[in-house]
């Protein structure tokens, strides 16, 4: 999954005027169980993914932080509610801005 999620998540984060499908489809992937929510296994999933994603930008754009530190400001955005389930919503209304945010 790591390639997959890594190419969608560059696809969402240039300037792609399919970044909504882009977002479905990496939804899609991560949620295994079609509950319509990434909960357990595919939130920390997600999260992993993405932190390897933002951590290898910002890396890129010269700076310098952990995962943890990563980790944490994706949850604030993605996951503003603290519940440990993320809804397509959620991602679509949160997703581009953070790795916008991140350049």
């Amino acid at each position: 999954m790591g390639a997959n999620a890594g190419k969608m998540l560059k696809s969402i984060d240039g300037d792609n005027k399919g970044t909504d499908k882009e977002i479905d489809k990496l939804f899609g992937m991560l949620d295994k169980d079609d509950s319509g929510v990434l909960t357990g296994d595919e939130y920390k999933t997600f999260f992993d993914e993405a932190t390897k994603y933002m951590l290898a930008d910002l890396k890129k754009a010269g700076h310098d932080y952990d995962d943890d530190t990563i980790r944490g400001w994706l949850q604030q955005w993605i996951d503003p509610n603290r519940d440990g389930k993320i809804t397509k919503m959620e991602l679509h209304r949160n997703l581009k801005a953070v790795l916008d945010a991140g350049e």
